[in-house]
């Protein structure tokens, strides 16, 4: 079964902390599989969107559309292309929630507006928390970007990828700000062309990094610029994508198969930290959440 008609009872992360917020959207269950789309106020051509997932949280079903990372501000929820059906505020390392269970068809409500529902308030805090991997739950944490980790290396002088990093849980909220904050793109292939030893050995050591914090087998791309990483399936290709994104590191997915930037001028600690930087913390979620898939499957 597809990853968006099946029932979802793994966990959810958030990447929140700083200046970046969440925005959960509960909806009755004919809105299921239904795109929704949000823009800051004011930039209606430039919308982010994602789907409304039927989800199992203790043992009750909802149907959600999650934001798990947008930049806070004034957001217009859209019910349609062209019509707006309301506003929303986003604030850095919240989570805003909008009820829509009373609402179906092409949906026109205030989005700031609470509806009555047989739930209250207390309980949708509470299915949001509960959405969050067990280790997230209840706690303060920081929003200090995973990039800040110090370099560490072994006795023959390589970085240790592997150890860099002991902890992901004080990444922000189930996530952390965006890694950087510029888009980190590949280069282009007369750069790699104009540098190809330094281009061998940037690959090399980014591949190294790769293999190190996912043990996952690294691929050689056909096109300068890249370099692959090949997921067990194509759900965990497309998960892996679609966080990655979220982190700014430009990404793309052929089958299984993810590939990420790389060039000649990639400095170990910025560009090539940058890139094994994403990879190690949205793999870790990828474990929390075949974790949660697991351990739900086998309590049934």
């Amino acid at each position: 079964m597809s990853y968006f008609k099946r029932v979802h009872t793994e966990n959810v992360v958030l990447d929140i902390g700083d200046d970046i917020g969440a925005l959960m959207i509960y909806t009755q269950p004919a809105l299921r599989n239904r795109e929704i789309e949000v823009s800051l106020k004011g930039e209606n051509t430039c919308r982010t969107h994602t789907e409304v997932l039927e989800r199992r949280v203790n043992g009750q079903t909802v149907f959600v559309a999650i934001f798990p990372a947008l930049l806070a501000g004034h957001y217009t929820i859209w019910g349609n292309a062209t019509r707006s059906a309301g506003e929303i505020t986003i604030v850095g390392g919240e989570i805003a929630e909008v009820d829509w269970r009373d609402i179906t068809g092409n949906v026109t409500p205030n989005a700031g507006t609470t509806y009555p529902h047989e739930h209250s308030a207390s309980w949708q805090r509470a299915c949001a928390t509960d959405l969050l991997p067990p280790r997230y739950r209840n706690r303060s944490v920081s929003a200090a970007p995973m990039g800040t980790a110090p370099m560490c290396y072994t006795d023959d002088g390589e970085v240790a990828w592997q150890e860099m990093w002991t902890d992901f849980c004080d990444l922000a909220l189930a996530g952390g700000p965006p890694h950087r904050g510029d888009l980190l793109e590949p280069v282009t292939p007369d750069e790699v062309k104009a540098d190809l030893e330094g281009y061998e050995r940037v690959v090399a050591e980014i591949e190294r990094g790769l293999r190190l914090v996912t043990s996952l087998p690294t691929v050689r791309s056909e096109k300068l610029g890249w370099v692959g990483l090949r997921c067990t399936d194509e759900e965990m290709a497309l998960w892996l994508l679609r966080a990655i994104v979220v982190e700014n590191v430009c990404v793309r997915r052929e089958g299984c198969i993810l590939y990420l930037p790389a060039g000649p001028a990639f400095r170990m600690e910025k560009e090539i930290k940058n890139v094994i930087t994403v990879v190690a913390k949205t793999h870790h979620y990828w474990t929390e959440h075949i974790a949660a898939v697991g351990s739900s499957s086998s309590s049934i």
